[in-house]
């Protein structure tokens, strides 16, 4: 049992690094490579290209409140640290899940606390009011459908677990 744990926990951490990495290089190399504010075609009607300095979140909610964003990504990562020590039943949809928010939520979180902002490029060409987001975004919004859909088979299961549970008490 210990050797599974430490095997779902490795790939978890791996994928929170891979993301990190992913995330942080390409800021890096769109912030150091294209022009603040102008659109770069890359597949038509598709995706462009946009750097822009996201000093809220989605939509620009919450613009310049990064102290109350940077707080938040700290309450979000506790919340995922304390589930992922108070669980038992530590699955590889809840790993693989956990990865992708811490690493998502980290790759942000990195961003407010030592630039002052996040950097998003990639823009739908195809619905322009979309907002502008990054590849950390990305991962959030996967980690956050694995998220659901553990949830979903855990109370699946635990419902016939319970099910069963009260067969055997009606015997």
């Amino acid at each position: 049992m210990k050797k599974q744990f430490w095997i779902k926990f490795s790939v978890m951490m791996a994928i929170i690094v891979a993301i990190l990495v992913v995330d942080l290089v390409t800021k890096y190399v769109f912030d150091a490579t294209l022009e603040f504010g102008k659109s770069k075609t890359i597949i038509p009607y598709l995706f462009n290209f946009k750097l822009i300095h996201n000093v809220g979140a989605a939509w620009g909610i919450l613009a310049g409140k990064q102290v109350f964003l940077i707080v938040i990504s700290f309450v979000f990562l506790a919340i995922f640290i304390f589930y992922y020590i108070k669980e038992k039943n530590k699955t590889w949809l809840m790993n693989i899940s956990f990865g992708f928010l811490i690493g998502g939520c980290v790759g942000n979180l990195f961003d407010r606390l030592f630039i002052g902002y996040v950097r998003d490029f990639i823009q739908f060409a195809f619905w322009q009011s979309f907002p502008v987001f990054n590849f950390a975004d990305i991962f959030l919004c996967v980690g956050v459908v694995l998220f659901a859909i553990y949830l979903i088979l855990y109370f699946i299961k635990n419902k016939k677990s319970s099910k069963n549970d009260e067969k055997i008490e009606k015997k």
